[in-house]
């Protein structure tokens, strides 16, 4: 499996990540996942011109767990996801990760704020927690250069200041 690094990034590639990590990573490509991105043309292209050094796919989570299964990747790739739903669809429809890097999910209207990196739905949080019992490990890093920190301790301690 070509997979260097899956994260999670409700922005999906930004500055942070188009000069830090991507270079951290040094993937040959970038396989954004977002069903709300890949039926946008206007943000694929945005993502794409966001790592114009890099090949830089766009699909929906369906579409890309459909190509997984059907072909192997064999190029060094970084992959980018919106939220634990997501990454928990992918694992479910047969991807295979054992380690996430978690970067953040902003605050939405269904979501609980508990930094403000750290926001949750209840069906994000309950993903997180599946995605756990299925031996997933889960790291919160928001640089390339921070120090790769379990995301769970994190959360349940800022869950009791609210």
């Amino acid at each position: 499996m070509a997979i260097k690094w899956i994260r999670i990034d409700d922005r999906l590639i930004h500055g942070q990540v188009a000069t830090s990590w991507l270079r951290h990573i040094n993937a040959e490509q970038v396989i954004c996942i977002s069903d709300k991105a890949a039926a946008n043309p206007v943000q694929v292209k945005v993502l794409q011109m966001a790592a114009p050094d890099l090949k830089v796919h766009v699909f929906g989570v369906d579409k890309f767990i459909s190509i997984f299964n059907a072909q192997p990747i064999k190029r060094s790739t970084f992959v980018i996801v919106e939220s634990t739903l997501d990454v928990l669809r992918l694992l479910e429809g047969g991807v295979t990760l054992d380690y996430v890097n978690f970067g953040g999910m902003r605050a939405r209207d269904n979501r609980v704020q508990y930094s403000p990196e750290l926001c949750f739905s209840d069906e994000e949080y309950s993903a997180l927690k599946e995605l756990l019992e299925k031996n997933v490990k889960v790291d919160y890093q928001i640089a390339a250069y921070d120090s790769p920190t379990p995301l769970l301790p994190i959360l349940e301690k800022a869950k009791q200041n609210i």
